[in-house]
């Protein structure tokens, strides 16, 4: 047996490796000891990363505060990932990608770090939050491993946080019991706790606390948002990345009660009472899924996601006004920021687009009311095909703008850098640049299930891998610094295309989204 003790200079942090020599291989546990209690996590020798899974940081009844985990008996186990928030599956887990087991137990987070010595004050800290329409989805899902960021020198950080029902539901008798009248706002003060716990125990794992990126795709990228306009979040991170999420997904009281209450009553809860609500058993929140790909892929961050009932909540404690009003007003003044979208988030929707453009016309005059002629004429320019056309006005008005105004908003206070990804699989061209297609890149899970086979030739997964190196490397470069790197700031009227090769192009926002504003 081989063991192995490493002491930092700081008094920050100490690691405890115990290996054992094995007869056909060399199996590594990693040993970090916490205020909370000592871990037991594995080592991915490839890599030179150490991880840890399944970590409680705090324990939750149904509609309170999150309260934090102080000790665990025992050396905790962490080399298996915890179980999921309750929901009714990812479009991931539908076509057979791995989502754990759930539980009602489920605030846990994961950590990937370098088997290295820390710089001096610690690795830079990336804290990811998932995204899945803020119904589904965990931080463990294969293709958040956070292993080929950790290698890059930082320290990763994936978590769960409460979802649908019980993460985002609105009534009045929640808000009557809370001390600070917060109510709709669970799944926030969640991820705000997941926070604390990484600033109080970061070190332990070479992490330095006062240097936080938080980052997050889809609803996850909206929680940042939120996160950046709220109050609560001083101090807890320290440069933001934003991708295909925006600052607008957000209902105030009013809108959260209206919706909380009929879903009470359907329930068999009328008035919202929050007994009746505790009492009922988990299945009664999360009936049997559509396994459907088809529906799934309809509803996904469509027009139904918007009007949807499960999202943060204008509470006046957690949130104290609308996101994007809050970053135009400077709320998160010095906060560098990445922000960006895929430029063909709802392809999925081609299908379903008008055939011709007298059609689009009538379909678009609800949102664009008398711009809606400017916009057929902005759309006919950019695709000869109306059901195209559509799916790209669907994919600017849903996300991309959205995702870019934030950018616009925070580029009066802060270093902002603006994106937009246009890489297609050589594999599946179809499919276009659609939502989330960078996330398997950006982690270096291009063999993860079901992702593995945008990249199923070799041609692909090495034009892949050359993508993926570039993006790790300024998601890191900007962690460790606020600088992305080789990348002109959004001041500058510029973003970053990224796709086989990255280049500058115009700021997308200006003739594409001035008519949603």
């Amino acid at each position: 047996m081989l063991t192995l003790l490493v002491q930092a200079e700081s008094s920050m942090w100490r690691i405890l490796v115990i290996g054992f020599l094995l007869p056909v291989a060399f199996a590594q546990s990693f040993y970090i000891s916490t205020p909370a209690g000592p871990l037991r996590g594995g080592v991915n020798e490839a890599f030179k990363v150490a991880y840890f899974l399944g970590i409680p940081y705090a324990k939750a009844a149904r509609w309170k505060r999150p309260v934090m985990v102080t000790e665990w008996e025992g050396v905790l186990e962490a080399t298996r990932p915890g179980p999921a928030c309750p929901q009714r599956g990812s479009l991931a887990s539908r076509l057979g990608g791995f989502l754990p087991p759930q539980s009602e137990d489920c605030l846990n987070l994961n950590i990937w770090m370098p088997v290295a010595k820390p710089p001096a004050g610690g690795w830079p800290v990336m804290v990811f939050v998932h995204g899945g329409s803020f119904t589904n989805g965990s931080g463990a899902e294969q293709i958040y491993d956070g292993t080929s960021l950790a290698m890059r020198g930082a320290v990763v950080v994936t978590i769960n946080y409460r979802l649908g029902v019980l993460g985002f539901l609105g009534a009045p008798a929640f808000q009557a019991e809370d001390q600070d009248r917060s109510a709709g706002n669970y799944g926030l003060l969640d991820q705000l706790e997941a926070l604390a716990w990484v600033r109080r125990n970061i070190g332990f794992f070479g992490g330095n606390p006062g240097n936080v990126t938080l980052f997050g795709h889809s609803a996850g990228g909206m929680s940042v948002c939120a996160l950046l306009a709220s109050p609560l979040s001083k101090g807890l991170f320290h440069k933001a990345i934003l991708q295909s999420g925006g600052c607008e997904y957000v209902k105030t009281l009013a809108q959260g009660f209206k919706s909380g209450l009929q879903i009470a009553g359907a329930l068999g809860c009328p008035g919202g009472d929050a007994a009746c609500l505790r009492a009922l058993p988990l299945a009664s929140f999360f009936p049997p899924a559509d396994l459907d790909i088809g529906a799934a892929l309809r509803s996904l961050e469509s027009v139904g996601f918007a009007s949807g009932p499960y999202k943060p909540h204008v509470d006046g404690y957690v949130l104290n006004k609308m996101p994007l009003d809050a970053l135009r007003q400077g709320a998160a003044q010095g906060m560098p920021l990445i922000a960006g979208a895929t430029s063909q988030e709802t392809w999925g929707d081609v299908p379903a687009g008008p055939g011709d453009w007298a059609s689009w016309l009538e379909r678009a005059k609800p949102v664009l009311n008398d711009r809606a002629e400017e916009g057929l004429k902005v759309y006919q320019r950019r695709n000869p095909d109306p059901r195209e056309a559509w799916a790209y006005f669907q994919s600017d008005r849903t996300l991309v703008c959205p995702s870019l105004e934030a950018a616009r908003a925070q580029s009066r206070y802060a270093p902002t850098y603006a994106y937009l990804v246009t890489y297609v699989s050589p594999v599946f061209p179809q499919l276009g640049s659609f939502h989330g297609i960078e996330i398997p890149l950006l982690f270096g899970t291009e063999a993860a299930w079901p992702f593995w086979m945008l990249f199923s030739t070799a041609p692909a997964l090495e034009q892949g891998q050359l993508l993926a190196k570039e993006l790790q490397e300024r998601w890191t470069n900007f962690a460790r610094s606020g600088d992305p790197g080789g990348w002109p700031s959004y001041q500058s009227g510029s973003a970053l295309r990224i796709d086989t090769t990255l280049s500058v192009i115009p700021d997308p926002l200006v003739e594409r989204c001035a008519m949603f504003q």
